[in-house]
């Protein structure tokens, strides 16, 4: 026999039914739910009603992630010039177009930064938090938002009643947690985080050459007012070959392989016997942190090493029970485990 079909009046009331769930659950959660959830965004509507939308971004996704490392690269601009403006070439008429529009693309990519974090989430007992108020008031009650406000402090205004200062940017180096964020993020995502280490210790040691290059012309020429006892060139118009001077002796004595100049003075007495200590201390922390790189390595290499001898000797005891395996297999696994 066939089997009877349903009724006409037992579809419509199936109908009805979903109609009716379907009514409750827009009357419970609104008109409009979230839909297509990004790794990078995500939408959320207000409780008034479903027809604002409003983009939020993942502190965990791809997109803060690219963010965060446009702000390094302002950062690291800010970190490199600042103090070298201060040592060598201050601005000039000559210059003051190209480091003026450097210098303020730099701060609105920090304003920029100031709006984006007022569009991050943030998770609260395990929950992405996405509701826009509750965003303004979680960021600004925050360290962070204090730091963000000072890096922008407009000291540039004493350029009008002082002159040009680059010193007067130094507050623009406090966004450097910006910058650790972006190397803690890309070590930890990256299939190498032993090179990702390596060049951030090359980039610490060249900064900290730039820096104490610039500190030692500054000595040599503003409160010594002797620069031909630090055997400066004699050049002084050309900034780069004074440059290139100062930094050879700053790598030189941080290195621990040069001879600073006998000191004269109290001054130079106490210069000398700093750079000294920094440079041991210095030497000691690199080889510290090439200790560690190498040990990674080395038990990454030992786990690597560990399974295949365990995996060898179960190999060797189903070869003398149950599955005979032949001998030039155990041989080659036993010799990459000497290896």
């Amino acid at each position: 026999m066939k089997a009877s079909r349903p009724s006409v009046a037992n579809v419509v009331t199936s109908r009805e039914i979903r109609r009716q769930r379907k009514k409750d659950i827009e009357e419970k959660f609104g008109k409009k739910s979230v839909r297509n959830e990004k790794i990078e965004t995500s939408t959320t509507t207000s409780d008034n009603d479903g027809c604002n939308w409003t983009f939020v971004f993942d502190p965990s996704g791809r997109l803060c992630y690219w963010w965060t490392s446009v702000v390094s690269v302002a950062f690291l601009y800010n970190f490199w010039v600042i103090i070298y403006r201060f040592a060598f070439q201050e601005i000039n008429s000559d210059n003051i177009g190209l480091w003026f529009t450097l210098d303020y693309s730099a701060d609105f990519l920090y304003i920029l930064d100031i709006a984006f974090r007022f569009r991050t989430g943030y998770l609260e007992e395990g929950v992405l938090q996405t509701d826009p108020v509750k965003l303004r008031i979680h960021y600004m009650n925050t360290t962070i938002f204090y730091i963000d406000c000072l890096c922008l402090l407009p000291l540039d205004f004493l350029y009008l009643s002082i002159g040009f200062c680059s010193i007067l940017r130094f507050f623009r180096l406090v966004k450097v947690y910006r910058y650790w964020t972006f190397l803690d993020r890309t070590e930890r995502h990256t299939n190498y985080p032993n090179v990702i280490r390596t060049l951030t210790l090359m980039h610490y040691l060249l900064a900290l050459f730039h820096w104490n290059s610039c500190f030692f012309y500054v000595v040599a020429t503003r409160f010594e007012h002797d620069p031909e006892y630090w055997k400066f060139p004699k050049n002084t118009n050309d900034t780069h070959l004074q440059y290139l001077h100062a930094l050879y002796w700053s790598t030189m004595t941080l290195t621990t392989v040069g001879n600073p100049p006998n000191p004269r003075t109290t001054g130079e007495y106490f210069f000398t016997i700093f750079e000294m200590i920094f440079a041991l201390l210095l030497f000691a922390t690199v080889l510290g942190h090439i200790a560690n790189i190498v040990t990674s390595i080395s038990a990454a290499r030992k786990e690597f090493q560990g399974k295949l001898f365990c995996s060898n000797n179960s190999c060797t005891c189903f070869q003398t029970t149950i599955f005979p395996i032949s001998k030039v297999s155990l041989s080659n696994m036993t010799y990459i485990t000497n290896q």
